[in-house]
């Protein structure tokens, strides 16, 4: 498989796998009398066993599931970094266009005076 489309799959893999244990963390944290966070976490557990086992198949240097799954955390946080100055740009990008817009007229405030 080409290397880069290798990359590119562990970087998804590794941000599903952060996505799925921040939630979680976020649902145990969260725990009061009303929650039943039973099954969530059980899905999203079965969801980062899969995605373990998906990165392990691909990656040969992987012995175990615990290391496919800190491969596949550090990947993922990789990737945030990665995307991280692409969504700077994006957003000043938008500020500039909020920025530089002009405003609407309207009647209501003109009528106060």
């Amino acid at each position: 498989m080409n290397s880069l489309l290798l990359e590119i799959l562990y970087y998804i893999f590794g941000g599903f796998i952060l996505a799925n244990l921040s939630l979680i963390i976020f649902q145990l944290f969260s725990l009061h009398p009303y929650s039943k966070p039973t099954i969530p976490v059980v899905v999203q557990s079965i969801f980062i066993f899969i995605s373990a086992l998906v990165v392990n198949s691909l990656n040969d240097d992987l012995e175990t599931i615990a290391d496919a799954i800190r491969f596949s955390l550090v990947e993922g946080i990789l990737g945030f970094i990665v995307i991280i100055p692409f969504l700077y740009i994006l957003m000043i990008y938008f500020l500039f266009k909020a920025s530089f817009r002009k405003r609407h007229f309207d009647d209501l405030l003109d009528a106060s005076e």
